[in-house]
């Protein structure tokens, strides 16, 4: 083919132009969702639009919000949905179709339809709501008891949120000087990534559970868009889970969320929220003050019955004891006579036989000694027998090496000097060797 017989890039986008222009003459409603939405430094909103049809997408585009729109339409549809424009919402657009040959195909968002995206979120909020009651999730932390005395609290916010602030003064500052242990697990609670921040810090207090008495989720302040992340499936599901009674004070007036609606107790405000708390520890403290009143009540009547009761018993005891006393004084007088006898008789029946006991002690005693005093005389003669100077009077005598008897031959050294006692006197000699009879 010849070139002069093809298009050019531009004649081809221009034709697709004119082609576009006379099939879309006039602006059109298309629903959309939001993909990614952006400003620039001009303040132009620059979104991408897709359908989905079982979250796969099935079509897509670019639109563009000119700067002169741009503010008024996101005002009046924050005004009208308390919600902002934001990524996965669905909306109904007018839109007017064009094409540049450079930038391709756009569309020129010129008008929002708020009704739209709030049947779409109270469709998705409907949905939540099924699904809860569905799984048995809906009431699942309302069945939760309260703690008498709540002073562990876990608290989900952010800490720059004005709600915050309120609701830790109003805790702390309390006119009855009630303590309380406070732990903040940060989370966003408003706009893009708030609804998986608020879930991370659920499951964070769900593996700390056992340190508190109760969570409270806390926004309040601020403008009242962008809180459809409390319209979140996986946010309410935390809750129901959570292990802990929650309670709510997202702070706005519009209607109830779905984490409101799961929630154990949803109060306006987070000062309601701490007024709440305060006003469950004030209850208890005021039952256990009437339970003091009433026991304190209770004990005195109990103790004035019982001081009359020990009267009547002291003085009926008192009479018995002086009746007993005057029924038993002869009884005492005869038995303290036969005591009297009795011991007599057994002191002289004692005497008889201790007289006799003696007397046989005395008689074997002295038989005993006179035994013995013969034993000893025997024994004196046998020692005088075999004393020594008797012995070596007999031919006997006594050998002795460095002052030590000798009884054997061993170990006697030739050259060893000996000394050998006889009856008068003693025999020095010299050893000149030692011969062991077997």
């Amino acid at each position: 083919m010849h070139p002069s017989e093809c298009m050019t890039l531009f004649e081809l986008t221009s034709q697709i132009r004119e082609v576009i222009g006379m099939g879309f003459p006039s602006t059109i409603w298309v629903t959309a969702e939001i993909a990614s939405i952006r400003t620039n430094q001009s303040g132009h909103c620059y979104l991408d639009l897709v359908e989905k049809n079982d979250d796969r997408v099935v079509a897509q585009a670019k639109a563009i919000i000119w700067v002169y729109h741009y503010r008024s339409l996101l005002q009046a549809f924050e005004n009208a949905t308390g919600e902002t424009l934001k990524k996965d919402l669905k909306v109904l657009f007018q839109v007017e179709v064009s094409y540049h040959p450079v930038y391709g195909l756009s569309l020129n968002i010129l008008d929002i339809d708020p009704t739209y995206s709030l049947g779409e979120m109270a469709r998705k909020k409907r949905e939540t709501l099924d699904r809860l009651v569905r799984e048995g999730l809906i009431d699942l932390n309302k069945q939760l008891s309260l703690a008498l005395v709540p002073q562990r609290v876990a608290i989900i916010s952010s800490p720059q949120a004005a709600g915050y602030g309120d609701f830790i003064t109003h805790l702390q500052n309390n006119p009855w000087g009630y303590q309380f242990s406070l732990h903040l697990f940060p989370a966003l609670v408003q706009g893009e990534g708030a609804a998986i921040s608020i879930s991370q810090a659920l499951r964070q207090v769900r593996r700390k559970y056992e340190f508190f008495d109760l969570a409270v989720i806390v926004r309040g302040g601020g403008s009242q868009v962008d809180l459809s992340c409390f319209d979140d499936y996986q946010i309410a599901r935390e809750i129901a889970c959570l292990p802990l009674p929650v309670i709510t004070g997202i702070g706005h007036e519009r209607d109830d969320s779905v984490a409101d609606r799961v929630a154990h107790t949803r109060m306006k405000t987070p000062t309601a929220v701490a007024e709440f708390i305060l006003s469950g520890i004030k209850s208890f403290e005021d039952r256990i003050r009437g339970s003091e009143k009433s026991l304190v009540t209770l004990s005195e009547h109990f103790l004035r019955d019982q001081q009359y009761e020990l009267k009547m018993m002291t003085e009926d005891l008192h009479h018995g004891i002086q009746h007993l006393l005057l029924q038993y004084a002869n009884r005492n007088d005869i038995l303290e006579q036969k005591c009297h006898a009795m011991a007599q008789s057994i002191f002289h029946l004692q005497h008889h036989r201790f007289s006799t006991l003696f007397q046989k002690f005395t008689s074997i005693t002295l038989q005993t000694l006179t035994r013995e005093d013969g034993k000893l005389a025997l024994l004196e003669q046998a020692l005088k027998y075999l004393a020594p100077d008797k012995v070596m009077k007999r031919g006997y005598s006594i050998t002795l090496s460095e002052r030590k008897t000798i009884t054997s031959v061993i170990n006697i050294p030739p050259g060893t000097i000996l000394t050998t006692r006889v009856t008068d006197g003693s025999i020095i000699s010299h050893v000149e060797a030692c011969h062991e009879e077997k």
